[in-house]
Parts: C-alpha cells; sequence; structure tokens
C-alpha cells in the first residue's frame, strides 16, 4: 500500500494503511500543501514570509517544522535544501494530484472528494499566505465539482441514472446555485423514471432562485425536467442504416440553418434508427452529431451535449473507431474548457489529439488547447499550440480551424500587450471568417482588434469594432459575444472621459456575458477584470466587492492570470497583503505584461516564472 497523504478533508499521512501520528499543530502541515502543490522547491525566505515571519527566529521555527514533517513522511521521504525540495517515493498516493490528474473512476475512491483542503487548519500566518490557503481551498470545490459533474454525466449516459443521481446530489450540495448542476440531477431524475420526483424538485428549486437570488432561472434548468429531452432517444425508428445517415445529415443541416428544436428531434431519431440497425460504428457517428448539435447549435444545453458524447465514446472505444474518439473528446474538452474546468478540459484535449486521425482533427484539438491555455495564463505553451494548429490546419481548405487558431492567437498576443503580432493574427483570422462565412464568430476576433485599435488611443477606431461586435452578437443572441462588444463600449467610455456611463457598460457587459448556464466563463472574468481595473482607477463605490468577485470566480477555477490580476486590485485597493499574494501566484504564469505588473508593485522583487 505504501504513503499515503491525504489533503482533503482532515489532513493526515498513512503507512501501509495505517495512519501516522499527526504532527504538533497546523504550520506542518500548511508547509506540506505548500510543498505537494508547488511547480517548483520554494526559497526558504519565501517559507518563512509566508508562514514564519512573526517567530523570534523565523528559519528555526522552518527548521523545527520542517524536522516535523520529515519524521510525519518516514525515511522514503527527503525534504531538504534551499529552496527546499520534497522527493516522495515513486509509488505515493496524494489525493490531491489523483484529484486533479486522475480519472473520475480514481477520484470517487478519494474519501475526502468534495471537502475542503486542510479542513480545520488555520495556521497564524501572513495575510499572503492566507490568500492563497483560500484560493487553493476554492481551487479543490471546483475541481472536485469537475470531477463529480463528469462522473454524473458518465453514470447517466452508460444507463446507471441511480448512481447519477447520486452523484449530481453531491454535486448540487458543493454549490448550491450551479444551475448546471441542478440540471443534471433532475435530467438523472427523469431518467430513472421519477419524473414526479423531477417535477418537485425543479419546482422547488425555481422558487429557491427567484426568493434567495431574485432572478428567474433560464431555460436550462426549466427543460431539464421533459422527458424527451433528458434522454438520448425521442422513439422508435425505422432501424435502418439508410435512413440513419440520411438522418444524421438532415440534422446536422437543421441545426446550422438555426432550426435546432427540429436538428436535435431529427438526430434523436437518428440514434435510435442507427441502434436499431445495429451498425455501432453509424451509432456512435450519430450520438457525436447529437452532441456537438447541443454543444454548438443552442446556448445552455452543453449537458445534455456531454451525456450524448459520453455514450458515443463508449461505442466509439468498444469498436476502435479513433476518429469519433477524438471528436467527441475534443467537444468534451470544449464543453469544459468554455466552464473553465481546466484539469477536465486538459485531459480530454491530450486525448483529442493523441488518437486524432488526421491533420484536420488534429488542428481542431490543438487549437482548444491552446484556447485554454491561455485562459489559465500559460501564454508561451498557448502560443505553441496554436501556431501548430495553424500549420495543421493549412492547406486544408478549412478557413473556420484557420479562424479559431488566429482569433486565439491574437488573444494571446493582446495579453501579452504584444500589440503589432495581436493585429497581424487578428487580421488573419477576420479574413478567414468572412471567407468561411462564419459570420457568427465574427464579434470575437472584432472585439479583440478593438481592443488593440483601444491600446494605441484610436478611440473612433475601437468604437466602430466594438459597436460592430456588440450590435452581431445581439443580432445573434450570444451572450459571450455580447459581452465582449458591451465591454469594449465601456472602456471607449471612460477613456472619452464618460466615467459614470462606461461604468454602467462594464458592469452591464459582466453580467450579461453569462446569462444563460453555459456560457464562457473566461469572458466574464475578462469583463469583470475590466469592471475592477476602472472601478478602483476611478474611487467608484463597489469596486471591492467586484474585486472580492473577481478573485472567487479566479481562484475556484483556476483562471490563474485573473487571479493575479485581482490581487492587484486588491493592492491597489491597500489591502494587507496583496502585493506579496500576487508574487505567490504569479509564479503560475508566464504572461510578461501581467508580471511586469507584478515586480513593479513588489518593487522589483524576483518572481519564478513556470
Amino acid at each position: 500500500m505504501g504513503l499515503a497523504i491525504h489533503l482533503l478533508g482532515t489532513p493526515s499521512v498513512e503507512q501501509d494503511g495505517t495512519r501516522r501520528p499527526p504532527p504538533r499543530g497546523h504550520k506542518p502541515w500548511a508547509l506540506l500543501a505548500l510543498m505537494l502543490l508547488s511547480d517548483t522547491p520554494i526559497l526558504r525566505e519565501r517559507l518563512t514570509g509566508l508562514l514564519f515571519a512573526d517567530a523570534d527566529d523565523p528559519l528555526g521555527s522552518l527548521r523545527w517544522n520542517l524536522a516535523q514533517l520529515r519524521r510525519l513522511l518516514g525515511s522514503d521521504a527527503t525534504l531538504e535544501g534551499d529552496p527546499v525540495r520534497l522527493e516522495l517515493p515513486a509509488d505515493v498516493q496524494v489525493d490531491v494530484r489523483t484529484l486533479v490528474s486522475g480519472t473520475w473512476v480514481e477520484a470517487l475512491n478519494l474519501p475526502g472528494l468534495g471537502r475542503e483542503l486542510l479542513e480545520g487548519v488555520q495556521p497564524a500566518a501572513d495575510a499572503a499566505f492566507d490568500a492563497w490557503l483560500l484560493a487553493e481551498r476554492r481551487r479543490f470545490t471546483g475541481v472536485s465539482s469537475a470531477v463529480l459533474r463528469e462522473a454524473a454525466v458518465s453514470r447517466l449516459a452508460g444507463g446507471d441514472a441511480s448512481s447519477a443521481v447520486e452523484l449530481a446530489t453531491r454535486l448540487v450540495a458543493l454549490d448550491e446555485f450551479d444551475e448546471e448542476a441542478h440540471a443534471l440531477l433532475i435530467r438523472a431524475h427523469v431518467a430513472a423514471g421519477n419524473g414526479a420526483d423531477a417535477r418537485r424538485y425543479l419546482s422547488s428549486t425555481l422558487d429557491r432562485f427567484r426568493r434567495e437570488l431574485g432572478v428567474e432561472p433560464s431555460a436550462t434548468l426549466v427543460r431539464a425536467a421533459e422527458p424527451m429531452m433528458g434522454m438520448l432517444s425521442a422513439g422508435p425508428g425505422a432501424g435502418t442504416r439508410a435512413t440513419a445517415d440520411s438522418l444524421i445529415a438532415a440534422g446536422e443541416a437543421a441545426i446550422a440553418a438555426g432550426a435546432n428544436e427540429a436538428g436535435y428531434d431529427t438526430l434523436r431519431r437518428a440514434v435510435d434508427d442507427a441502434r436499431d440497425s445495429g451498425d455501432r460504428a453509424l451509432l456512435a457517428r450519430a450520438m457525436v452529431a447529437l452532441g456537438e448539435g447541443y454543444i454548438h447549435g443552442a446556448r445552455g444545453r452543453d449537458g445534455e451535449g456531454a451525456t450524448a458524447l459520453h455514450a458515443a465514446l463508449t461505442v466509439a472505444e468498444q469498436i476502435g473507431a479513433d476518429g469519433l474518439v477524438s471528436e467527441a473528446c475534443r467537444e468534451l474538452g470544449y464543453a469544459e474548457m468554455l466552464r473553465a474546468r481546466y484539469d477536465r478540459a486538459d485531459a480530454w484535449l491530450a486525448r483529442a489529439v493523441a488518437t486524432a486521425p488526421d491533420a484536420g482533427m488534429r488542428a481542431a484539438a490543438l487549437g482548444v488547447s491552446g484556447s485554454a491555455a491561455t485562459d489559465r495564463g500559460h501564454t508561451g505553451e498557448a502560443m505553441e499550440l496554436l501556431h501548430r494548429s495553424v500549420v495543421e490546419a493549412a492547406g486544408l481548405q478549412k478557413p473556420r480551424l484557420t479562424a479559431w487558431a488566429y482569433s486565439f492567437l491574437g488573444r494571446t498576443h493582446l495579453l501579452r500587450e504584444e500589440y503589432p503580432e495581436a493585429r497581424a493574427a487578428l487580421d488573419l483570422a477576420i479574413d478567414a471568417v468572412r471567407t468561411s462565412g462564419w459570420m457568427t464568430f465574427l464579434p470575437f476576433p472584432q472585439s479583440l482588434l478593438g481592443a488593440v485599435e483601444l491600446a494605441h488611443g484610436r478611440l473612433d477606431q475601437a468604437s466602430d469594432a466594438y459597436d460592430a461586435a456588440f450590435a452581431l452578437g445581439c443580432q445573434i443572441g450570444d451572450p459571450c459575444w455580447e459581452g465582449m462588444g458591451a465591454r469594449g463600449i465601456g472602456l471607449v467610455k471612460i477613456a472619452r472621459g464618460d466615467v459614470a456611463d462606461g461604468i454602467r457598460w462594464l458592469d452591464d457587459a459582466r453580467t450579461r456575458c453569462v446569462r444563460i448556464a453555459d456560457a464562457y466563463l473566461w469572458i466574464h472574468g475578462y469583463c469583470l477584470d475590466a469592471l475592477c481595473e476602472q472601478a478602483v482607477a476611478h474611487g467608484v463605490s463597489g469596486a471591492e466587492r467586484w474585486v472580492s468577485d473577481l478573485e472567487a470566480a479566479s481562484a475556484r477555477t483556476g483562471m490563474n492570470e485573473l487571479l493575479v490580476r485581482a490581487q492587484l486590485h486588491r493592492a491597489a485597493l491597500g489591502m494587507p497583503g496583496a502585493r506579496e499574494s500576487a508574487a505567490v501566484f504569479a509564479e503560475r504564469i508566464d504572461n510578461p505584461a501581467v508580471l511586469r505588473r507584478v515586480r513593479d508593485a513588489i518593487g522589483g522583487g524576483a518572481i519564478v516564472v513556470r
């Protein structure tokens, strides 16, 4: 059994199934968590500053606590040096690592799944450590939610509705106002044949949202109790390969034309016919088409799409259909990226790249992987992945792949404040969008190009770009693109001196972009960050609350660059420990523009860049 380290829930260390005597006090556990959750060894000076700054002998206190940790971990572990390096046996089991990197099957076996990191541990420490611990607790709550969600969807797709109900119930307990989680629980009740329970639960949930949040829940939640909407099948089919194949084509065409409900009904019939025909490859293809249709064809239906894709993946794996495996994994990764569940997204997307049978599928998977990397502040990795996507897509006559890759490459350069490179990439993206006729995507690169114009002080050009993006976003009803455009309009108004109206636009942008349950959460963070920056700069009432919202959202999701920016906003508000915590979190990112701001805030101190 070997060594097992548990940091979720009440922390403990076991050797061959026997719990070791715990160390004295809370700080050894804090040290262990810092060691295990850092990407690099940590300087003793940094550790003493975080945990022992008030001690009479900070370095002596650190040595004493390190000695306690060595006794706790046993002779097979080493903990030494400056920076302090922790080396563990190859077969060690660490629950936080399993949660982040393991499968949902492995994660479900963790005794601390869903419990707080270092539960009950709160050492007297520097404010920067307190901020770090709070952020990590939020992050692991978010990862636990992502694992429970994936497990529930997989069980639901596999026909084990009762297990899905149990898992979704645990998921809801972690975030009582997660609409998507409630919708999943309702769909699981429907699939289990508990229609009355589903309707009662829906009614009580709707009442609670209205009463406690003062909002009207979205159609995602209301629709979940409709029997046919919660199932992969829409009724008996004719059962021939020919009809199933025709129905897939017809359903995809209907969704592409905007007739979503007709398309979904057609694709569900295609699933039935393919199942009845006995052609498992056709069945997997029909379910992938249905899953993609839900995710890309309508707002607020990613949960239903994920269920279809999990079912498709099971069949595709059994028959060795690598192309369908890659496609299903890519779409699952894309859906996870939208909701900022990046650890799960990375696993799906890595598999999509590995199983892709051709350049087109590789280009698509690499493009989504690069997007997720930028969201997390890993801009160097993002540029490499997005450049690879561009290369793979070259010569394929698939301009949408090119448009996607160049748009997100332009975004990465923009965030790095590399404006000439951003403009070049975004110009290419817009050309590819127009070539492909993908006008529903146009507002994204338009808004980003508006940001380049704004950075150069060209307010008229920026205003034109943002206005066009906002208008098209409203026309097609895409909350994300509406939010991007509204954000820019607000910034232009502030640049022209109308601070009050600009703040109103920014406040609207950060709520407008998440009015559906499966919106792209990075855009919400991007809009909220702009609101925080301007509110702090202009002394607007509410700035502290907005900064707290940004800090909480970015910590829970792993949007590390936005988490660093939240700390910088806290520092600008004069909050204690904010500069130091910005430096701690900055070690997770590599964006040179943000790192320059952190160095300026801490007076030029060293930051270990990932």
